[in-house]
């Protein structure tokens, strides 16, 4: 084959030899060949493997379950010494679905057949030699056990990665230990954190469901130094964890509320909506409608709006009405007007009326389709209050379908 130049180009004429572009498709194929043929190969093994393994699992199943609940005792590691390789392998496989699913004591009974395989000591083997994969894998089986290790095992190998703090941190959750907050908190807040991942985030908040004052603790201190995606997570937490504050030092969180990122502001104020009943918090962020009325971002106000209307007494509902005349982002003033709502006379006039011989506030000389000036925040409540009827008539509709069902 003969690759001719333009005659007008710089590239000269290239010959490819017959030989080599005949050597270059044979070697392709050939390569495609094998990669058919290892795939098919490793295929039918698996394939051969399930079916030789089927019959195994079957009686191993019937066998655990009926030592499970139909014996006194269930004689763990007799049964255990009887077992081939690959029959420990499917029963391991077993017990893994089955702890996942079961609580109580047939979970305990069945954490002690995990014990006479073996499992709780080659998993503190993997943590301590394994790579990062062998040490997640050993997490898991001693979360499913509920055995927690030694403390220095998990604080000299689970600090490489968040996932593998929130792994070594859930341990001690599942095994309900009695410094699980404390430790719980060193294992995944201390030494420069990163943010984390929805699994992460869950066992920040189980770590500190019944005792957040070290999560407090450690926010108060380290707070500022953390990124801001790492904040907001930590925001979120506290927002949920409002039923066990006490009377724990959330400074920190009214700290959040002039935080450069806009993001972190607005994740401050979501985790004060669930804090109204706290006088010396509210008191600590002083008139809320000041604060708002400063705020330059509309996503930051539109949370605000949410955390007054969450607590909706005099002093907040009061506010809200205030920024109804004022607030000039369109995004904003439905969550005014929402967090508004619930508190308002639907059947009375819109809050917030302003002057109508001044410019609207948000858009300037704003007039109706018959010349007369309109109030912006009509447009919010009237969304508002459509929306909260039709939620209405959705529940009505739903409450009904249900008692016609429950007659039946």
């Amino acid at each position: 084959m003969t690759v001719v130049a333009d005659p007008s180009s710089a590239t000269t004429a290239v010959a490819i030899p017959p030989v080599a572009l005949t050597a270059a498709v044979v070697v392709l194929a050939a390569s495609l060949a094998a990669v058919v043929i290892v795939t098919l190969g490793y295929s039918l093994r698996a394939a051969r493997r399930r079916r030789r393994r089927t019959p195994i699992r079957a009686d191993l199943r019937s066998e655990l379950l009926d030592r499970l609940y139909g014996r006194d005792e269930p004689a763990w590691d007799e049964w255990v010494a009887t077992l081939s390789t690959t029959e420990r392998d499917e029963l391991e496989s077993l017990l893994d679905v089955y702890l996942r699913e079961l609580r109580g004591r047939d979970a305990d009974s069945l954490a002690e057949l995990g014990v006479a395989l073996g499992i709780d000591e080659r998993a503190r083997r993997d943590i301590a030699d394994g790579g990062y994969w062998e040490r997640i894998h050993a997490l898991v089986w001693l979360a499913l056990l509920r055995d927690a290790p030694d403390r220095s095992l998990l604080e000299t190998h689970c600090r490489e990665t968040p996932r593998e703090r929130a792994a070594a941190a859930r341990v001690l959750y599942a095994a309900e230990t009695t410094d699980l907050a404390t430790t719980g908190i060193e294992l995944l807040l201390e030494a420069e954190p990163r943010s984390f991942s929805v699994f992460g985030i869950d066992t920040l908040y189980r770590v500190s469901e019944t005792d957040p004052a070290p999560l407090f603790e450690r926010a108060a201190a380290d707070f500022e130094t953390w990124e801001p995606a790492l904040q907001q997570q930590v925001l979120l937490v506290t927002r949920h964890l409002h039923t066990v504050v006490g009377g724990a030092d959330l400074s920190w969180v009214i700290g959040a509320l002039s935080n450069p990122e806009p993001r972190v502001r607005s994740a401050a104020w979501r985790a004060l909506d669930a804090y109204g009943w706290n006088r010396g918090l509210r008191g600590d962020i002083g008139a809320g409608g000041d604060r708002i009325a400063d705020e330059p971002a509309p996503s930051v106000r539109a949370s605000a709006y949410r955390a007054l209307g969450a607590w909706g007494d005099t002093e907040a509902v009061t506010a809200l009405r205030a920024a109804a005349g004022s607030e000039p982002d369109d995004r904003a003033r439905v969550a005014l007007a929402r967090a508004l709502f619930p508190h308002w006379d639907p059947d009375g006039p819109a809050p917030g009326r302003w002057d109508p011989d001044g410019p609207a506030p948000g858009r300037e000389n704003a007039v109706g389709s018959d010349g007369d000036a309109v109030d912006p925040f009509d447009a919010a409540w009237r969304w508002t209050s459509e929306h909260a009827r039709f939620d209405r008539l959705a529940r009505d509709i739903s409450g009904a379908r249900t008692r016609e069902v429950t007659r039946r």
